[in-house]
């Protein structure tokens, strides 16, 4: 499962940081919706770093699920508010940033679990 964890992480990284890169010079949005998108480098580093730890703290698990719960309600939100209209967008785009991150819930939570 760790293997699995780890190559998810690695792909999440990935999209985050080329979603991050994209969006830094797309034309328009507002700074909250920037933001999101700055979140999800943070989050999938996190991510990479407790699951490639051999065996990390308890608070640091806490503070990896702390982020990603924080992440997936502003990708939430952001959808949202795209589907009120109330900005532009595709509402299901900020949603694909928040599968892996799920996934990694259940890990993270396992691991507390153990410790």
């Amino acid at each position: 499962m760790k293997i699995a964890i780890i190559s998810l992480a690695i792909v999440q990284l990935i999209i985050a940081g080329m979603g991050a890169l994209i969006g830094s010079f797309a034309d328009g949005g507002e700074w909250w919706e920037r933001a999101v998108l700055s979140l999800h480098p943070i989050v999938a580093i996190a991510l990479l770093a407790i699951v490639i730890l051999p065996s990390p703290q308890k608070i640091i698990v806490q503070i990896g699920l702390a982020l990603i719960f924080i992440n997936i309600a502003a990708d939430s939100i952001l959808a949202l508010i795209i589907i009120l209209e109330f900005t532009k967008g595709d509402w299901w785009l900020p949603l694909i940033f928040s599968v892996i991150p799920a996934i990694a819930i259940i890990y993270l939570q396992r691991l507390l679990r153990r410790s």
